[in-house]
Order: C-alpha cells, then structure tokens, then sequence
C-alpha cells in the first residue's frame, strides 16, 4: 500500500465520525422535548436534518427559545444525560479497522471534537482508540461552540502544510472547516447530518471509514 503523495496527516472527527451516537443524541433530544411539553422529533432522520452548528442553532431550529431557561442549562442537561448514556454508545464497525490501518500506513492521526476535553479522553479511553492517536484535543467546557480555530492551530504547529491534511468528519461544519483552512476533507453520510445536507458541501462522501483508505493511496505502478 503507498501513501498518495503529500497526505502526511489525518484529523478525525469524534461524535458522529468514529462513534455511532446520532440515534443517541436524537433519544435524549426528544426526551428533553418531552419533558418540556414539545411534540417528538420523528425520527433519527428528521434530528439529522435539523442537527448543525453552532449547537445554539440546532436548539433553534428544534424551537428552543430560551426565554425560560438558558442555553448553558441546557447544554449542561444534555451532557449530563449524555455521559450517564455514552458508555453504551458503539464505535462504528470498521473503526478500530480503519484507524489501524492508517496507523499501519504511518500516516499520524490526531482526535479532534467539541466535547470537552476531559470527557473526550475518558470517551476515547472506554473505546480503546486512545493508542491510534498522536494527540486528542477537546474543547475547554461543554458549549460546543466550535472547533475551527483548534483545527487551524493544531495544523500551524505541525509545520505542515494544510494540503497535507486530511480532515474527516460527518458534518457541513467540518467540511466548512477544511475548506477554511485549506486542508482535504471527506464527510462520513451516516452520522449527525443527512446526505443531502452533505452533498452540498462539494467534497468526497463516504458510506463507511474504510473508504478513508483509498484517499491515502497512491496507484501501484500503473500496471498490473
């Protein structure tokens, strides 16, 4: 297997990305609607299709007004009920096949989300991927409000240049990001938004983490 030209480091996304949690999140979604007297989102579809960031936005679009209560308090409710819930939470199945064999290729690979730091460690410690990734870099607390300027720093301190970065997420935010700072993206359909929300974004679509391999190949010799 030959690394294709210039490909030197890999980003990988968290939620939605390696770990299967969108049925997850959609479960306490509509837990927390109900709660509030709010009608059920139908289906894990309909929470992909609103599902976006900043996460204040994905709460609007659900028709949060935090007028009674704040979007800190309801962060905190959903990490809360998150963490209580997350242990149970699978990788997806090629996961640990795929990040091995990146590993194998000698390509790094770094961790990047917007969960809280320290919960994103203990999250990628309980699946056992800690060991694929040179660093693991979460946010300062739970507000998810975005990893942008993470993203841009890890890849100043590299040395690299951003067109040798690979950036693989599930979200029009994580392709907005690549996009920002130059780097290659590919976008996993199965997690926290749709397809068609995807499509839009212009850049490669992947139905499963090991189609994240050939972006990292280079042609044999050209013949057989």
């Amino acid at each position: 297997m030959v690394r294709r030209a210039g490909v030197q480091l890999v980003i990988w996304d968290w939620n939605g990305t390696l770990l299967d949690d969108a049925a997850l999140c959609y479960s306490i979604a509509n837990a927390m609607r109900e709660e509030r007297g709010m009608p059920p989102l139908d289906g894990v579809d309909e929470y992909r299709r609103l599902f976006r960031f900043p996460i204040i936005e994905y709460y609007r679009a659900m028709g949060y007004t935090f007028e009674t209560e704040s979007y800190d308090d309801i962060s905190v409710e959903f990490h809360r009920r998150y963490m209580e819930l997350v242990p149970h939470c699978p990788l997806y199945p090629e996961a640990k096949e795929t990040l091995a064999a990146v590993q194998a290729m000698g390509v790094p690979q770094l961790l990047l989300s917007v969960t809280e730091q320290s919960r994103l460690c203990w999250q990628a410690g309980l699946a056992g991927v800690t060991g694929y990734f040179t660093r693991i870099l979460g946010q300062k607390d739970d507000l998810a409000y975005g990893k942008a300027d993470m993203a841009r720093r890890v890849i100043a301190e590299s040395g690299l240049e951003s067109g040798a970065v690979l950036f693989v997420g599930d979200t029009n935010h994580d392709a907005g990001i690549a996009a920002d700072i130059g780097c290659r993206c590919a976008l996993l359909t199965r997690g926290h938004q749709t397809r068609d929300t995807l499509a839009a974004c212009g850049v490669p679509l992947i139905e499963s983490l090991t189609e994240v391999l050939p972006l990292l190949e280079g042609a044999t010799n050209g013949a057989d």
